[in-house]
Parts: structure tokens; C-alpha cells; sequence
């Protein structure tokens, strides 16, 4: 575990980590919503049938007291998915053992007023839908001085709403098929009017109407992989390529005849560069004019971003943080952790040792203490500046005591409060 030796050699690491973490912390990029240090945060990710069924206030005490958490974000846009996702069960839920999560569905109160064509849908169950999940949270999580976020997932709109209505706004592939991604989803295009009127609408109404530090991007981006399955090729991208003096549709044709013609290639990735890019740039503009001190952060859940379209450095000023979703704890083998270690070194190549990173750790089965020693360990000595962890539905306790323990070996002060502002926005 590399967590041996004197104790002279623990002291001198001790001093050692607090260094770095302070150097870490303290490099922020110039367009971040925070300045100056940045105290070591540890954050973790709530789903609000989970908040029904324990309670907000006890999910909260058992953070704190277990993991040192000092930081909550909802899933506020949740996919269609099976809770929870890596074990059977829930380990601590009183009132279901399993949750099929409804696709697409909104957990907060959605403004109406901020919507055009595609609108947000609210949960089926009125049980879900009757509250206001993320400012229940917030208020509750702003009592106890901790940070506040959001986080859009992966998918933003029902596939069956999609398919009825929004099949022009999907990404099309080189064939100009949609495709489904990920067993339940056709990811929507970027650079679509409709979609990024919709998007931009979701992350204004978060930021203008709750009290939240930070909002998450974690939606699914392009279509992955070459130029033979990756996208787009729609009708909007062919309008928007032909903006930066591309002819789109003449790529499509080479690229159909053979996916690795050059320099076809070549022009089609980098397009998709700029979209992403742009996507990027437009939210991250949109939520700071609306409050300057906003995070916009991106959920790194997607291995080799660049076969999903995204350039990491030309994102890097349409950023404020990034969070890498390595869960290796979670395979139970010890042999793989190399794998956390290598996804953080391609973030701190790609966005540089003073841009803030945070590091999932997976505080799930078949994780065990020792490995998620190991991930905390891991991750310090990338220079992050928090841990995440993923996710408290599925989590065992002593998994998250586990974080606690790694993070004192590792001789890491987290805060118990984080600085922050509360909004005074529409909701009270």
C-alpha cells in the first residue's frame, strides 16, 4: 500500500502531503469561479429516493461522521438506470432494496418560464415530484456549512419523449442513424438550436434559482469512437460546420467509403472538437454572468474523452474543475488500481497540475478498505484537490469509513465547513 515505514519517514510524508495539497488547492485557472487557496474538499453524490427513504439529515450525519464529508451535490437529472448499480441491494436504504430509476426525470421544481421546445419532466411519483429535492438538500447541507451542487446526468430528455417527438434533435452517425449509447439512450446533438436552448435553460435555472457552489456536466457528449460509429452528421452539425468552412457532408461520404480516410479524419475530429468546445463555452458563460462564483464542472466519465468528441486543453478555459470518474476500488482487484492512476495523469497532462481535480473513489462492492486506502492514496499523489465519492446508495459503511482512515494516513486536514455564499434566488 506504500503506507509503511518510520516514524520519522511518516512525519516528513505528513509534511509532505500537506505541502502538496496546499499547492494543488491554491492553483486555480483564471477563468474559475474561486480564488485565492482552496481548502481540501470531499464531496459526495445524493439521488432523492434516497433522501425519502433515510432522511436528509440522517444521509448527512453519516457522511460527516463516517467519510469527513464537507460537500453534497443531488443528481438533479437522473438516467434511467437500476439502483443500486453495483450490488443487489441497497446496504442501508429502511425502505426498498432496489430502485429502477425513471429516465430523464428532474428532481428539482423546474421555472417553466426558462423553457422553449424541450421542456424538463418531473417524476411520475408524486412521493418524488411534490418536493423540491435540491433545495431540500441545499437547505439542510447550508445548516451544516457544507458545499452545494447539482449535477445534470447523462441523459436529459425521456427516450420515449425522443422518440415521439425528438428524433431531429438526436446525433446521427456516419450511416445518419441515431444510436443508442449505454443500453438506454439517444444522445442528443449539441449543436442543435432546440437541444442548446434546452440545455442552457437547465444550468440557468439551477444557478439562478438554488443555492448551489457548483453545477456537474456529466451528460453523454458526442457519439463515441471512429469515424465509423462516432457522431454527428445531423442537419445542425452540417449548418454548423459549414460555419467554420466545412463541407460536412462531403466528410460523411469519404468517411462512409472508409472511417480512417485522411485527411477527412482529421477535419471531422476536430469539428467535433469545436463543438464540444463551444458546448462548453456557452454554459460556462451562461452560469457565470448569472453568478460570477459558480463552478461548472465536468464529470470525466468518459475514458479517452477524445473518442467522445472532447479536447480536454482547448476546454480548459470553459472549465472550473474537473472530476475524473475512475472507480477502480469498485473490481475488487488490487492489480487494476493502476488504472485510477493512469486516468489521473492523463487529466493533470492534459489540464495541467494547477488546474483543480478532484478523484472519484468508489465506496462500493467489491471495494474494500484497503483498496479504497489505496485510492486516496493514489489520488494524493496525483495533487488532487478533494475526493468524490461514488455513491452513497451503494456504499458500505465500513467503505466509507474507509475514507476517513485513508485520508488520515495520509495525514490530509479536510475542513469540516467550506467558505461559501448563500443565493438568495427565487426559492427561499
Amino acid at each position: 500500500m506504500g503506507h509503511q515505514g518510520s516514524s520519522a519517514q511518516l512525519s516528513r510524508r505528513g509534511f509532505l502531503k500537506t505541502a502538496i495539497s496546499a499547492t494543488a488547492c491554491a492553483g486555480i485557472e483564471k477563468s474559475s469561479a474561486a480564488t485565492g487557496s482552496r481548502p481540501f474538499e470531499v464531496v459526495a453524490s445524493l439521488y432523492a429516493w434516497e433522501l425519502h427513504d433515510e432522511g436528509v439529515e440522517h444521509v448527512l450525519d453519516n457522511l460527516q461522521s463516517m467519510a469527513q464529508v464537507n460537500s453534497v451535490y443531488l443528481i438533479s437529472i437522473m438516467h434511467y438506470e437500476k439502483r443500486p448499480f453495483t450490488s443487489p441491494t441497497f446496504p442501508h436504504n429502511p425502505v426498498r432494496k432496489t430502485w429502477q430509476a425513471e429516465d430523464s426525470r428532474c428532481y428539482w421544481h423546474p421555472d417553466e418560464s426558462s423553457y422553449g421546445r424541450i421542456k424538463p419532466q418531473v417524476s411520475s411519483f408524486s412521493w418524488l415530484s411534490d418536493t423540491d429535492w435540491l433545495n431540500h438538500l441545499t437547505k439542510a447541507a447550508r445548516k451544516r456549512g457544507l458545499k452545494t451542487g447539482a449535477e445534470l446526468s447523462h441523459t436529459l430528455v425521456d427516450q420515449d419523449v425522443v422518440e415521439k417527438e425528438l428524433l431531429d434533435c438526436t446525433q446521427r452517425d456516419v450511416h445518419d442513424h441515431p444510436r443508442v449509447v449505454w443500453g438506454r439512450s439517444f444522445p442528443l446533438c449539441p449543436n442543435h438550436p432546440d437541444v442548446m436552448q434546452y440545455t442552457l435553460a437547465l444550468y440557468t435555472d439551477l444557478v439562478k434559482n438554488h443555492d448551489v457552489d457548483f453545477v456537474q456536466f456529466c451528460t453523454i457528449p458526442l457519439l463515441n469512437g471512429d469515424a465509423d460509429r462516432g457522431g454527428c452528421f445531423c442537419k445542425s452539425c452540417v449548418i454548423a460546420a459549414a460555419g467554420q468552412n466545412m463541407d460536412l457532408k462531403k466528410l460523411q461520404q469519404e468517411l462512409a467509403a472508409n472511417p480512417t480516410a485522411e485527411p477527412a479524419f482529421t477535419q471531422w475530429q476536430q469539428f467535433r472538437f469545436y463543438t464540444m468546445t463551444r458546448y462548453y463555452r456557452l454554459i460556462h458563460s451562461r452560469v457565470h454572468e448569472i453568478r460570477p462564483n459558480i463552478e461548472l464542472r465536468l464529470n470525466d466519465c468518459f475514458p479517452k474523452p477524445e473518442t467522445w468528441g472532447i479536447d480536454l486543453k482547448a476546454a480548459r478555459p470553459y472549465l472550473d474543475a474537473i472530476r475524473n470518474s475512475d472507480y477502480s476500488e469498485q473490481l475488487g482487484d488490487p492489480a487494476r488500481m493502476h488504472e485510477k492512476n493512469e486516468r489521473l495523469q492523463a487529466n493533470k497532462a492534459s489540464l495541467g497540475e494547477d488546474f483543480p481535480r478532484i478523484s472519484a473513489v468508489a465506496v462500493r462492492p467489491k471495494a474494500t478498505p484497503q483498496l479504497i486506502h489505496e485510492g486516496v492514496h493514489i489520488a494524493l499523489e496525483n495533487h488532487v484537490c478533494g475526493l468524490s465519492l461514488g455513491h452513497y446508495d451503494g456504499a458500505e459503511f465500513p467503505l466509507l469509513r474507509a475514507i476517513s482512515e485513508g485520508l488520515m494516513a495520509e495525514h490530509v486536514s479536510v475542513p469540516k465547513r467550506l467558505a461559501h455564499q448563500v443565493w438568495k434566488g427565487r426559492i427561499a
